[in-house]
């Protein structure tokens, strides 16, 4: 982690997280037209990853890795990008939304930040792994600086309770192809070793509250600008009110 490789993914990732942003911001893309553009991404990263972790099946033929199997947090934002661009308009809409701005945001964050598919660049998997983050990232951005991600109270209860009901959903998952060495959402075992605070130094329970500590934590810290905008919108409205009436 934070070798010379890495330094010049992270590089390339900001300048195209940028590039996109300032695009999408001056020709004031629609929902649409940007889900459309993440689409694409999702679409050769899912295909890259797929046609570069196939293995034989001991029945013959060719079967995906089950290591590869979209149920990470970032992995699960492909069925998002979809309905984000192509569901009907609506509350289960918005919901979706919300959670996508800010899951996106910070699990594609770490994921650059912590490259559990390596850096070397001969290696297709890294491409893959730093492309789609930087476009979800892109993306995530996207929702929030267009204004159509709506970060309230009631949206981070939302949140909290959308991801915790994810992670549990996971831990069965998990048992059920623990002989293939899953690890979704990281609920197994730490992403990387020698991490300061996700280790397995005092056993596996206590890393799964820290874990889950610490995801509320970041969600509830995303949140708080919004919050708080939100708040002093609310205070000023009616000092505004006021003085229109004198």
């Amino acid at each position: 982690m934070f070798t010379g490789e890495h330094f010049i993914w992270i590089a390339l990732c900001a300048a195209f997280i940028a590039a996109m942003t300032l695009i999408s911001h001056k020709r004031n893309w629609s929902l649409r037209r940007a889900g459309c553009v993440m689409t694409g991404i999702c679409i050769v990263s899912e295909v890259s990853k797929i046609m570069s972790n196939m293995q034989a099946s001991p029945y013959g033929g060719m079967v995906l890795d089950p290591l590869s199997l979209p149920f990470h947090l970032c992995s699960l934002m492909i069925f998002a990008v979809a309905y984000i661009t192509f569901g009907r308009e609506g509350r289960g809409k918005q919901a979706v939304i919300d959670f996508m701005a800010v899951m996106g945001t910070l699990g594609s964050f770490c994921a650059i930040m912590i490259p559990t598919n390596g850096t070397d660049f001969t290696q297709i998997d890294a491409y893959q792994c730093f492309v789609y983050h930087a476009g979800l990232l892109w993306f995530s951005l996207y929702l929030l600086i267009s204004g159509r991600a709506r970060l309230g109270g009631r949206a981070l209860l939302r949140n909290l309770g959308l991801l915790t009901g994810l992670a549990f959903g996971m831990l069965y998952v998990n048992g059920a192809l623990s002989a293939y060495g899953t690890n979704f959402m990281y609920l197994v075992r730490p992403p990387m070793e020698g991490l300061p605070y996700l280790n397995l130094e005092q056993g596996w329970y206590v890393y799964f509250l820290r874990l889950m500590a610490l995801g509320a934590a970041l969600v509830t810290l995303f949140h708080l600008p919004f919050l708080l905008h939100a708040r002093k919108k609310r205070t000023e409205t009616p000092q505004k009110e006021t003085t229109a009436a004198r």
